[in-house]
Parts: C-alpha cells; sequence; structure tokens
C-alpha cells in the first residue's frame, strides 16, 4: 500500500510547523514534597526454571520507607505506598510513614507528604479519572489525591478500624477492608458517602480485597481461613471456608474471566474460586514461602509475591506448573506487585527499602499475542561451535546500556551508552547515559557529552569526512564528534525524542524525531528544516541514506517504511503488511532494495526499490531482531536478536536462517552490530554492559582479540 503526502511546512532556513509536535511534560498532582534521582542497578539472575531474567532495582531515596502496595498510572509510572512498619508483630519495628512515592521513566522518584504524620498508607489503586486512592491505616481514612494535587479525606466511621485493602468497582466506587473492624467499607463516588457492612465472622483481619466485573466485592479474611463474597445490590455474604488448617489468605485478585484468585500465606498455597463456587488449591514446592500479593498479567498468567522465600512467582493455570524469581540479596520480604503495560513484573521490597522490576523479554505482550519462543528453522548451532569466537570487552561505566554499533572508515569502533528511561519494552526507568565508547587500536576508551544524562542513543557517520553524528534523546540534541571533541546541536522542536541519525554526501544530518512526529533537517551551516509526518503518533525511529543520497525513514508505531522527497519536501510511505511490526533498523543491499528488521514481529522485510512491494520473511519467534548488517559477498543479512541473545545469518537466496552465534552469557539484549575490515562483528550487550568483536571461521579473518585498559 503506497500513500503519498505533502508538508505543511514554509520555506525558510529554519522551519517549524504551526501544530505543537510534543506535549509539555504533566504536572499532575501538584508539587512533590521531594525529588530524587534514582541510579539503577541492574542483575542477571535465573530463574527456578533455569531461565536467565534481568532485574532492575531502585532504592526508595526516604530510609525505612518500607514500600508496601503498588499502583501504575496512565503513562506507566509506579506508584507505591511508604507504609513503614508496626503493622504485624516483630516485624519491620520501624516507625509508620505517611507519604505516597512515584518513580518515572527517567528514574527520578518523588514524593508526596499526606500532610499528618505516621499514617500508615497501605492500599492504593488509580481511579477513571486518574485519581489515586489510599487507604491510610493509622489515620483511620481514605484519601482521594486528586490530579490536581489536591487532597480530600473520607473518614472511616468505626473507630481504629485499620482500613488496608482497597479496590474500585465497575460504578467508580472506592472499597476498602477494615482490618481491626471485622467489616468493609465503600466511598460512594457520587455522593463521599462512607458506609460500612459487618462480615459475619469475627476476628478475621481482613486484608485483601477485590471487585469482579460485575461488581461482587471479594474479601480475604485471613485469620479465619474464609474468602468472602458480598454481593453489593442485597448487602448479603457468601463465605468460602478453606480447607486446609492455619491456610491465612491474604492477597485476592480477579482475572479478566472473573476467575477468583487468592494466596494462603500460612499453607504455601494458590487458591482459585470457580464459578460453580468450588475452591481448587494449588501448593508450591516451598510451603514456607508465604505467598502474599497476586496479581494476574493479561496472558492469565498469576504472578505472587513469596514474603518469606525472597522470590516472585509465577503460576501457569493451563500446565499448573510453578516458577520462582530469585531477588538478589536476603529478607527483601517482597509485598505488593503490578504489571505495566509491556509486562514487566514491578514488586515492593519491604525490608531492603527497594522497588524492582522484572524485565519482561517477550514484545508479544504489547499486542496481546502470547508467543512461544523456539529455536533457529535450521538450528545450527551444534554445528557451528568450534566456528566462531566472541571477545568481550567490559565498559566502565556501570549499567551503562550500550546501544548502536558503527565503524568509521579509520576501523574506530563507535557504540552508544543509552542509559535508561528509554520508552520502550526493556529499558528499565533510570538516568539516560552521558557518554559514547569507542575502541581504536585494540583499546576502549569513553568520551562524556557535554550535556550530562543526555541518552546518547543512535550514530550516523559521515560518508565524506570523519565526523560521527550522535542522538541525543534525553537532551533534546544531536552532537558531532569531530577529532575526538564534541559539538552540540539544539534540536528546534521541543521534547521531540531524538533517535535516529544519518548522514548524506552534502554533510546534511537527518534525524528522526519519535514524539516530534517529523525528520529533521540540519545543513553543516547548521539551518534546519522540519518535516512533520502527515498522521499523529507515528513515531518515527530510523532514519538511512542510501547510495543515491535518498532518505528513507520507519514509523515504529505507524507501522510504514517511507522515502522523503526531498524536492517537493513531501514523504512517500509504504504500509507493512504485518501490523505492530516495529521497524526499527534500515539497510540496502547491492541492488538498492530497502531491508528493515521488525522487532516486534520477529521478521525481515525488503521493499523492492523499482515495484515499491514489501516482501517479508520469518525470523525465530521471539528472537526480536534489532539492526541489520549487509554481506553481498555471502549474500547474506547479519542480524542482531534481542531476545534471541545471538546474531543470526539470514540467506538472502534462501529467505531463512541459517545459523546463530549465541552470546557466552544468557540474557544480555544483544543490541547494535556492525562489521569491521576484517569481516569480524562488533556487538553491544544492552544488560551484559559490554562491546564484543564476533570472528566466524570461513567468514572473518581470524585475529588477535582486542583487549579494554
Amino acid at each position: 500500500m503506497h500513500t503519498t503526502f505533502l508538508s505543511l511546512a514554509l520555506a525558510g532556513a529554519m522551519l517549524l510547523p504551526t501544530l505543537a509536535l510534543a506535549a509539555a511534560p504533566s504536572t499532575d498532582f501538584g508539587t512533590p514534597t521531594a525529588v530524587t534521582p534514582a541510579p539503577t542497578t541492574l542483575h542477571r539472575l535465573q530463574s527456578s526454571a533455569g531461565k536467565t531474567f534481568t532485574m532492575a532495582e531502585y532504592t526508595v531515596p526516604t530510609a525505612h520507607a518500607v514500600p508496601h502496595i503498588l499502583a501504575i498510572d496512565q503513562n506507566d509510572a509506579v506508584w507505591f505506598s511508604e507504609s513503614g512498619g508496626r503493622f504485624a508483630r516483630n516485624f519491620i519495628d520501624v516507625p509508620a510513614q505517611s507519604k505516597i512515592g512515584r518513580i518515572d521513566v527517567g528514574g527520578t522518584m518523588s514524593e508526596w507528604y499526606l500532610g499528618d504524620a505516621e499514617t500508615s498508607p497501605m492500599g492504593i489503586e488509580f481511579d477513571k479519572a486518574g485519581d489515586l486512592w489510599i487507604t491510610e491505616r493509622l489515620a483511620n481514612r481514605i484519601t482521594r489525591f486528586k490530579r490536581d494535587g489536591q487532597k480530600v479525606h473520607y473518614q472511616v466511621p468505626t473507630p481504629g478500624a485499620w482500613p488496608t485493602g482497597l479496590a474500585i468497582d465497575p460504578a467508580g466506587d472506592v472499597w476498602f477492608t477494615g482490618t481491626k473492624a471485622d467489616k468493609i467499607g465503600v466511598v460512594r463516588i457520587k455522593t463521599g458517602q462512607v458506609e460500612e457492612f459487618a462480615l459475619p465472622a469475627k476476628a478475621t483481619m481482613s486484608t485483601g480485597i477485590a471487585a469482579s466485573p460485575d461488581g461482587t466485592i471479594w474479601i480475604a479474611e485471613r485469620d479465619v481461613n474464609i474468602i468472602g463474597k458480598f454481593d453489593p445490590k442485597t448487602a448479603t455474604f457468601t463465605q468460602y471456608k478453606l480447607s486446609t488448617p492455619s491456610a491465612r489468605p491474604c492477597g485476592v485478585t480477579v482475572d479478566k474471566t472473573g476467575t477468583v484468585w487468592f494466596t494462603e500465606r500460612g499453607a504455601g498455597k494458590l487458591g482459585r474460586i470457580l464459578a460453580d463456587g468450588t475452591v481448587q488449591e494449588f501448593a508450591l514446592e516451598n510451603r514456607q514461602a508465604g505467598p502474599f500479593i497476586i496479581v494476574a498479567d493479561q496472558f492469565g498468567q498469576m504472578w505472587f509475591s513469596e514474603l518469606f522465600a525472597n522470590s516472585i512467582g509465577r503460576f501457569d493455570p493451563a500446565t499448573g506448573q510453578f516458577e520462582h524469581f530469585p531477588i538478589r540479596g536476603d529478607n527483601a520480604h517482597p509485598a505488593g506487585l503490578a504489571i505495566d503495560s509491556k509486562g514487566n513484573v514491578w514488586f515492593a521490597q519491604q525490608s531492603t527499602n527497594k522497588l524492582a522490576t522484572i524485565i519482561r523479554a517477550d514484545l508479544g505482550y504489547v499486542g496481546g499475542e502470547q508467543r512461544v519462543s523456539q529455536a533457529s528453522p535450521a538450528d545450527p548451532v551444534a554445528d557451528a561451535l568450534k566456528g566462531y569466537r566472541y571477545d568481550p570487552m567490559e565498559i566502565p561505566t556501570t549499567d551503562s546500556l550500550p546501544g548502536i554499533v558503527n565503524i568509521d572508515k579509520r576501523g574506530t569502533v563507535w557504540f552508544t551508552q543509552m542509559g535508561g528511561g528509554f520508552v520502550g519494552p526493556g529499558f528499565p526507568p533510570g538516568p539516560a547515559g552521558s557518554k559514547v565508547g569507542y575502541v581504536r587500536d585494540g583499546k576502549l576508551h569513553e568520551l562524556a557529552m557535554p550535556t550530562p544524562e543526555s541518552g546518547p542513543t543512535s550514530l550516523g557517520l559521515d560518508p565524506v569526512n570523519d565526523d560521527v553524528w550522535v542522538s541525543l534523546r534525553a537532551a533534546n540534541k544531536i552532537a558531532r564528534i569531530r577529532n575526538d571533541q564534541v559539538t552540540e546541536f539544539t534540536v528546534p522542536v521541543p521534547d521531540s525524542l531524538p533517535v535516529g541519525v544519518a548522514v548524506d554526501s552534502k554533510h546534511n544530518v537527518w534525524v528522526a524525531l519519535s514524539d516530534g512526529n517529523a525528520l529533521a533537517r540540519m545543513t553543516a551551516e547548521g539551518e534546519w528544516r522540519v518535516l512533520p509526518l502527515p498522521a499523529p503518533n507515528l513515531a518515527p525511529r530510523t532514519v538511512f541514506v542510501d547510495h543515491e543520497d535518498l532518505v528513507w525513514f520507519a514509523e515504529k508505531q505507524g507501522n510504514h517504511v517511507g522515502l522523503v522527497d526531498q524536492q517537493k519536501w513531501r514523504v512517500d510511505r509504504w504500509k507493512i503488511p504485518t501490523r505492530m511490526a516495529w521497524p526499527l533498523s534500515i539497510v540496502e543491499d547491492e541492488k538498492g532494495d530497502i531491508w528493515f528488521a521488525q522487532m516486534r514481529s520477529d521478521k525481515l522485510g525488503v521493499l523492492d526499490r523499482h515495484t515499491k512491494q514489501i516482501r517479508e520473511y520469518a525470523m525465530p519467534v521471539n528472537s526480536a531482531p534489532f539492526k541489520l548488517s549487509y554481506d553481498a559477498g555471502n549474500h547474506a543479512m547479519w542480524v542482531s536478536t534481542v531476545f534471541g541473545n545471538a546474531v543470526m545469518r539470514f540467506d538472502i537466496p534462501k529467505g531463512e536462517v541459517v545459523a546463530r552465534y549465541p552470546v557466552p552469557q544468557d540474557g544480555v539484549w544483544v543490541g547494535g552490530i556492525d562489521r569491521d575490515a576484517d569481516s569480524c562483528f562488533w556487538i553491544t550487550e544492552q544488560f551484559g554492559n559490554r562491546v564484543d568483536r564476533l570472528c566466524i571461521d570461513g567468514v572473518s579473518k581470524p585475529l588477535r582479540a582486542a583487549k579494554a585498559d
């Protein structure tokens, strides 16, 4: 499908569209009491199933905050209650707190004081309007923290009720457990009236509460071994007595099918209640693990915190299998969990005062497609084990998240150090990077950008001279590296998120402005011209200049590849057949056809230069092809695969992957790729924090490995 669009920009030296290209930063919830950078600490760990996973951790600035329950807002920022201690005998004996915290995608932690000392906020949840509701245990109230910064308090009628759990029903009414009152309560959203309903049992110490899609309320009555069901229409309870003695149910949730799930902290089990009222239980291998809070992901997998096992658990109802993800260190006492839009599993570490996330390595989650990883179609790994070698070089800056690789005419290997906070699956919140790395004469060096935490993201090499260009996404700039000196240039579109960068033979620098929804060109004289794209939210991420100086681009969200008509200042676009393909890399072959990696759909695509038809080729499922390197001599496309954890060789005549070369360490997330004069490949390990040289028998010349200084 082919479409042509004219730009609305006018002629001139600096051409800016009259429409706003980027939204202003949000000022929701008023001014925080404190704002603190939260550096990211990354760990590569192994689950009980032997799978490598990445966990990112962030320390809460307030000492002894005891982060407890989590909620995620519409921007994927993670909010948490800072409850402090003294809510259970002999457990975390520190003073109660009175704060709500938030970590945003940039790794900044903001904290809001709730106005009174030691109120001990516990449950939190967002309503449809985006306001945050909070139970304050020791203040005996429910608080509505509005987006304009106002805090509206609703006092619980029963003194000393200890409001703890919180749930919002489909009508918007806010339900809570009165843990010491043996009641549940509700704040009527239309009137602000608070009502309470006495539970049938006494001394229940009820905590967890959940609302079904039909408005039914479910309660974990911990100390009496009951899951309660409340019908708001009739104000009646149905009690489900658990058969396991001392099960102590704590967490309760309802999955998207309407099935009720709960944890049995005392018995080391999960349970569910079927539509006919049948109660089923599933025992963990470790009956002392203390399953606590439970949530469901969109695939129906149940995730839960293991309070006493220092782990996060996952249960697959389809297979009945458990998998456990250990937390680094000891005695974290994980509590609240929440799952963001990318499928990353966030949790609170009460005793170590941290937030953490298990990063999901599956882009199918974004589109609601559950996929199973598989080997390359040829599965040639065993045949190649003695035929290739990786030589890694450690990057001095920790957790730098190295990204794109380019090799210049002199053989210098350049790579970006992106840092955290890049919007997209897999990039944990954290400060943006500040450096570009390079390997020259066998030694690794780092070059600081003038603007700290500017987020070096993509690279472009001038085809005529030795200039290296870098996009600085967090600073809204691009930078030129000349003779190892850095000069920065501000992009004229505010908050544009510059990502892709490329240079033509006239020294024009082309930039893909992802949030600006535009392409931009800066001439050798420093004059800018902006080309807005024809529809909103297309998210151009990649720009490429071919051998004829034609400028191509790819839209991550718009799902098109396009060509800039530089004379008429407009774009031609071609729709990619597979929906949500996420094209993130462009190269050309010897015929001039345009190849691109489809990261989310696990495919390669090629646009025929003459017919403008797109063909697609399957890659291994959940391999996440990222960057491409064309090899004319071997009629191959070399592909870095993020989740495949390997470089793969795609045979163009055969139209399939014929070899893959796994990185020695699992879970490193292979990033950029480029080929040097000896046909060895340089790649980055994003979570391994290394840049590697891959030499392959029959493709590369065997050379002495480079060494870092």
